[in-house]
């Protein structure tokens, strides 16, 4: 009994497993010379209709430049930011009843922590459920800060190997994943001794086109108990299925094409839909290539919906190769579309995309550059969305973890009931 109860004594000390050290608002370095600026946000910003945080975690090795991970990043945190001085603002309300940036100045939240009973080994590259409870990893500023008009909170917990992970939430009415990778990469070109940024930040929003804005759409009633679902797939499965499209069509498909294809199949023949009822397949597409004024830095919203329907019995029976030639059609469509958008031609508007359960929504954060943010001692051993979601369906392809050089899916796309059938249609490519 006694053993029973000194074991139970060291559970219970156990879940609290990280310490937060120190806790402050870190301003940007030298000020700026904006702090009282407005900002409004593009059309896109507000068309996604993204007033939430994404949450996101990377874990990385220890050594290299960083003796001391959390004093490096908060110093370069400070300096980046006088060059991306809107993320220190605040969202606030415009006259008008729009949401805009107050470049105040204020600062981003910043946690430093320790987690000293765990090494990198211990995280089991980021797998669920976490070994370390996501509240742990990630910043909360406490009451007396509004976090919802914050823009962006990072957290840097150090581990007893030297290893340490990085949290961050920030806004998706500020940043889409490609600005945010802007954003962390910057903060990693100063620790890495670079002066400021390597990529400058472009805020331009008056370069994103506006046209005439349609109500906004209904918020989701309907919420789902869905699991969480992770599959890795090698690089000699992605190829298979790449090399199968080739023989069948003598044309070249990207691995998010392959993949793709064999998830919303897999998913449609798990859920089990009517034969005739709509299954969608819906995917934003980077457009800062349309938007030349818009730069290589711009760090906004600027992705557009697209998405793929058919019957669901047609999706379930069709060959992945069939399959595919959908998206890229849907791919190849999307400088026309966003034209279209863009000048105001449209009925439906693209941007209100299906979200119940006949939809799986699928997102590619392998380029986006998470993956590349490096503090010194290297990329991320692995990066992992953290965001609960219950109102639709979504996963995202990652880069497996190092030193696997494949894909990992995860994701929120079944119930419970359907967990089993998704996980043996999987199988066949997994």
């Amino acid at each position: 009994m006694e053993r029973h109860a000194k074991l139970k004594l060291a559970l219970m000390t156990m879940s609290f497993t990280v310490t937060k050290v120190a806790e402050e608002l870190v301003a940007p370095s030298g000020g700026t010379a904006a702090a009282e600026l407005s900002l409004p946000l593009s059309s896109l910003d507000h068309a996604m209709g993204l007033r939430f945080f994404v949450e996101v975690v990377a874990a990385y090795e220890g050594g290299g430049l960083l003796q001391s991970p959390a004093d490096a990043i908060r110093a370069a945190l400070a300096s980046a930011l006088a060059h991306y001085y809107p993320v220190a603002g605040r969202l606030v309300v415009s006259d008008e009843g729009e949401l805009e940036v107050a470049c105040t100045g204020e600062g981003v939240w910043f946690v430093e922590a320790k987690a000293s009973r765990y090494s990198l080994s211990d995280l089991r590259n980021l797998e669920f459920p976490l070994v370390i409870p996501k509240e742990e990893l990630l910043p909360c500023p406490p009451p007396s800060l509004n976090q919802h008009e914050m823009i962006l909170m990072m957290q840097v917990t150090e581990l007893k190997c030297g290893g340490f992970v990085i949290g961050v939430k920030f806004n998706h009415m500020v940043f889409d994943g490609v600005g945010a990778g802007h954003f962390l990469n910057a903060i990693a070109d100063i620790v890495r001794g670079l002066p400021g940024p390597a990529v400058e930040p472009v805020w331009l929003r008056k370069a994103i086109p506006a046209p005439p804005m349609r109500h906004p759409k209904p918020p989701p009633t309907v919420a789902y108990n869905f699991v969480r679902s992770l599959r890795d797939f090698s690089p000699h499965a992605v190829n298979a299925i790449k090399d199968s499209y080739a023989r069948g069509t003598s044309n070249r498909c990207t691995t998010f094409d392959a993949l793709a294809s064999v998830l919303w199949r897999s998913r449609v023949r798990a859920i089990g839909l009517e034969p005739e009822a709509d299954a969608h397949l819906v995917f934003p597409a980077n457009v800062r290539h349309l938007v030349n004024a818009a730069g290589g830095g711009y760090y906004g919203n600027c992705v557009y919906c697209l998405t793929v329907t058919k019957k669901s019995e047609r999706v379930a029976r069709a060959p992945v190769g069939e399959i595919v030639g959908w998206i890229r059609e849907a791919k190849g469509s999307l400088a026309a579309k966003f034209a279209a958008w863009a000048a105001g031609d449209f009925e439906e508007d693209p941007f209100r995309v299906p979200i119940g359960y006949d939809a799986l929504n699928l997102s590619d954060w392998r380029a986006v550059g998470f993956h590349e943010v490096d503090y010194g001692s290297g990329t991320p051993r692995c990066v992992a969305p953290l965001n609960d979601h219950c109102f639709f369906a979504g996963g995202i392809l990652l880069k497996q973890p190092a030193p696997e050089q494949g894909v990992r899916f995860v994701g929120q796309v079944v119930t419970k009931e359907h967990e089993e059938d998704f996980v043996q249609q999987l199988k066949e490519f997994v």
